[in-house]
């Protein structure tokens, strides 16, 4: 990763960048950004020259606290070490929030996010959950989805 990238969570004066980062009318960073203010979660990017390059949420208040959700990184900026280092700053805000754990669920097809997961520590709890979930696509219309994930816990006081 170069020295170009900072993380660091989110605010409303970043609504407009992270809002052009999605597909048309998905609201997706206006709801996340609400959440926050809420207290449920904790919303974080990684910036490349003032550009939200990835993205990630802590969750508060899921059914296993706190929750790694939505890592994403942009197409145009993998395999530049994003997605570990929004995993690490993750991570660290959970520890010196005073967790012990932390979990994230994975695809049970996904592959490619399950090996960096383990690369990083994250071992399966033998949970699975299935969800279904509705969301915008690229083209701006609403789908419809349901995945099945292992869940993943990683012990932060090692």
């Amino acid at each position: 990763m170069t020295d170009e990238i900072q993380i660091r969570q989110c605010v409303d004066a970043d609504l407009a960048a992270l809002e052009a980062t999605e597909p048309p009318g998905a609201g997706i960073a206006r709801n996340l950004l609400k959440h926050q203010a809420a207290g449920a979660v904790i919303y974080a990017a990684a910036w490349r020259k003032h550009q939200p390059a990835g993205s990630v949420v802590l969750d508060l208040v899921s059914d296993h606290t706190p929750e790694l959700k939505h890592l994403f990184v942009q197409e145009s900026a993998r395999d530049a070490g994003i997605g570990t280092a929004l995993c690490a700053w993750t991570e660290t805000y959970a520890e010196q929030t005073g967790f012990d754990k932390l979990y994230l669920s994975v695809g049970t097809e996904n592959g490619g996010a399950r090996r960096l997961y383990e690369r990083l520590g994250f071992v399966p709890t033998g949970r699975l959950r299935t969800t279904t979930y509705q969301y915008v696509d690229d083209d701006g219309q609403m789908q419809w989805a349901t995945e099945t994930d292992d869940v993943f816990e990683k012990s932060l006081t090692d």
